[in-house]
Formats: C-alpha cells, structure tokens, sequence
C-alpha cells in the first residue's frame, strides 16, 4: 500500500480542508510529491486541493466504493507519492450512528495510514484533553499519532495546551493562529467554489506551512514515497464511440474526478460546454452529462440563455440521453425559485418548480432503486432545494435513506433522460449509465 497519512477532525470546520492545503503546499516545497484524497462524497473541497496540489483530488468513500476500489484507487494515484487524505466531518462520522462504517476511521484502518488530528483550539482550555483522550480511546492504540491544533489565540495560549496535553504522548506538530490566508469564505453547500475564491500562491502558502507545522517531524510518521513497492496500474482508455457533453463552468462543477476517468475508459470523447456562457450545445453528441454545482447563484443568467435552455429540451425531446444529478436536475424543471421568491424560467423538460430552502433537505447516503431494474446503487444527497413536484411527478427510482425508516419515490425519468437528487458512483453504477449512453453503440 503507499503510504500517506489521514488529516481527521474532532468535527466538521475544524479546519482540516485549509490545513490540508497547507501541508499540501508546504510538501511540495520541499520536493515531497503529494497526492491529496478526500474522505467522504464532497465536490468542493477536493478543488481546493487540487489548485495547491496542480493534480486532481481522489475521493474515498468507504460506503458508496467498497474496500476493493478503495484500494485500487489509493495504488492508483498514491503510488510513488505521500497520499494526504482529508477525512469528512469527525473522526467517526460515517454512514451509521453505531459504527465506523463509512467513516475517516474505517479508511484509516483499510490504508493502514497514521492519523493526524485537527483541533479546533479557539476557545479551548484544559478540557479539551478529555476530548482527545476519548479519541484515542475510542480510534484504538496508537491509531492518533499527532495533532495539530487550529486557531490558537497566542504563544502562551499554544504552551498552555501544549502542557494541557503533554501526559498524552501525542506529539503535537503545529499550533496555528487564525491565518488570514486561510480564511476561506463559505456557502449554504460548504465552502465557496474555488473559482469564485481567491486564494493565496503555493509558495506563500508553503512558507506558512514551515512556519508554524513541523514538516519533519510529520513526515517522521511514515515511509517516503521512494518505499512504495506497488507499480501504478496502466489503464489505456478505449477507441472513442461515444462523444458525451459534460456541463463544466461556474454554476456546474460537480464531478468525481473518477466518475469522468470511468467514462474515459469506455471509450467516451467528454466535451465540456456552459451552460451559462455557451449558446448551443457542442455538435454530434450522443449523450449530455449535467452535473451538480451552484445554479442558484447563475439563476438570472441561466434563464436568459434561452438559446442553452432550448437546445436541451430539443436533445432529450429527441430522445438524446441525459443523466442531471442535482444542480442538473434543477436546470432542467419549469422554473427554479429563489429564497428571495424571484423566479426564473428554466429548460421546461421536468414539470414544476425547485423552491430553494435555508435547510438542507434529504441530507446523507442512500440506497435508490430504479423502478426499472431490480438491483439498487449506493448514492448521496446534499442540497438546500426542492422539487415541488416530487410527490406527484416523480417515477425514476425508489430511494431509502441509510439509517431511516421509509422510502421514497425521487427523481424524474422521461424518454433517455434520468434526473435526481442522487448522486452516484460511476464505476458501481454502469448498468444505468450504460443505459442512458451506450445502448446505441452496443446496438
């Protein structure tokens, strides 16, 4: 296995996306090749990653990939480098109130990677410790092999814990004050996307990182990447059959990085377009890919491209397949609601309206079933909006919520269109997207 190591959390905005950022930047400074990993099904901070890393972010999520792929994926892209994998919320959060299942612990124990604990230090004292001797307590001998606190109010605030936590034995590897450079601005979703951020240069950023995080002593915790045994598997994408337009700009930016590496390998050509900037659709494809993102922010500027909303509608009108995860879904309905009641006219495919909510609604994983097939997939939801119609218009699949008593019916099917909440797993979810865009190249 290569080796890297897990930056978890007491809890979420403990700070762990900004420190790995951090140690992203201040590895490479030092010529340390890196490869970030993010825990969990998250889109935002995996782009963060990547514009300090200059390569792509991979998530990990135990429950939604399995053991196998997780570790496929890890020999993949970690071989040769130092993974640095950014657990999701709290240690132990994960897919069951009960157990580590779907947790940063379970990827933990699966990589055999040391884990590195972000304290959130603020406003902490001496209590704090009984906090991180649960911790330890409960992740197992000798699991938790630093920590680093965050958002210290001083030097003399940082000695205090530093002596609060000495009978621990775990070493502490950097107390950081609150740095103006990583005071990243947030959204209803997590962070605000990184294309409408500004953020600090790597090397700015690497400087900091030597200044207040000992490197040596982090990098003390595991073998260097020049150790890894394993040869990266050499995956040759198949002849191009399938030319599919992906939706990539400001309002949509949703995607696992893998997701798109899986249709690569079947030999799909993926062609970015805008929806917001775009006028028509890119020529000859055999298949549209709308993903997620923030098209509540572009709402005004959506529904003015009508030439975009148009050329959509007369695709799946046309019986062009579509799959719209979310942010795709609501781009596709009658109309899309803001919190301020302004309303605007989108594609007209899906009848009714998404209103947007100030809570999230049908938060977490899910198993959904396709009404026309009878096995199920593993999938997530993540979104402050609702599809009004849903009770009434909603036929594409039968969904439970992990940990949740009830189903329900979500998401629209029409023609060789499939749009819902879900969002789901590429390479665990080919049947239905082989459906949606290979059928005619398998015919």
């Amino acid at each position: 296995m290569p080796s890297g190591i897990v930056l978890a959390g007491l809890q979420s905005s403990s700070g762990k996306t900004a420190l790995t950022c951090l140690l992203l930047a201040g590895l490479q400074k030092r010529g340390v090749p890196v490869q970030p990993f993010k825990a969990g099904p998250d889109y935002l901070d995996p782009a963060y990653h990547q514009h300090f890393a200059s390569c792509p972010s991979i998530n990990l999520d135990s429950w939604m990939m399995g053991r196998s792929e997780v570790v496929r994926l890890v020999q993949k892209y970690g071989t040769g480098k130092l993974g640095l994998l950014e657990g999701v919320m709290g240690l132990f959060d994960g897919a069951s109130p009960v157990s580590d299942e779907g947790s940063t612990l379970e990827l933990a124990r699966w990589l055999d990677w040391p884990i590195v604990l972000v304290v959130p230090a603020a406003k902490a004292g001496r209590s704090v410790r009984a906090a991180i001797r649960g911790f330890q307590l409960e992740a197992g001998a000798d699991r938790i092999r630093g920590l680093i606190l965050n958002q210290v109010s001083g030097e003399s605030h940082a000695n205090y814990l530093k002596q609060a936590l000495a009978d621990l034995k775990i070493p502490i590897l950097g107390a950081l004050p609150g740095l103006p450079e990583l005071q990243w601005p947030e959204r209803h979703l997590g962070l605000q996307a990184v294309s409408e951020t500004s953020l600090p240069d790597r090397d700015s950023l690497g400087r900091l990182a030597e200044q207040y995080l000992n490197l040596d002593q982090l990098l003390s915790l595991v073998p260097q990447p020049g150790q890894c045994s394993v040869s990266e598997a050499i995956e040759t994408p198949a002849k191009p059959s399938c030319r599919i337009g992906v939706a990539q700009d400001a309002a949509f930016h949703f995607h696992y990085h893998e997701n798109l590496e899986w249709l690569r390998q079947q030999g799909v050509e993926l062609v970015k377009f805008s929806p917001l900037e775009d006028k028509v659709l890119p020529p000859a494809l055999d298949g549209i890919l709308l993903s997620g993102g923030f098209p509540e922010c572009f709402a005004k500027r959506l529904s003015d491209n009508q030439s975009m909303l148009k050329e959509l509608k007369e695709f799946i009108e046309a019986d062009g397949g579509c799959y719209a995860e979310c942010g795709g879904l609501m781009l596709l309905v009658d109309s899309l609601r803001l919190l301020n009641g302004n309303e605007y006219p989108m594609a007209e495919v899906i009848p009714g309206t998404v209103s947007m909510t100030s809570r999230l609604q049908h938060f977490g994983y899910s198993e959904a079933k396709p009404t026309n097939h009878q096995e199920s997939w593993r999938g997530h939801e993540f979104h402050h909006s609702k599809w009004e119609q849903e009770t009434s218009q909603a036929n594409a699949w039968m969904v439970t919520k992990r940990n949740r008593m009830g189903s329900r019916l979500e998401g629209y099917r029409y023609r060789n269109l499939h749009a819902s909440y879900i969002h789901l797993y590429f390479p665990t979810a080919a049947p239905l997207l082989s459906e949606l865009f290979f059928k005619k190249v398998q015919a």
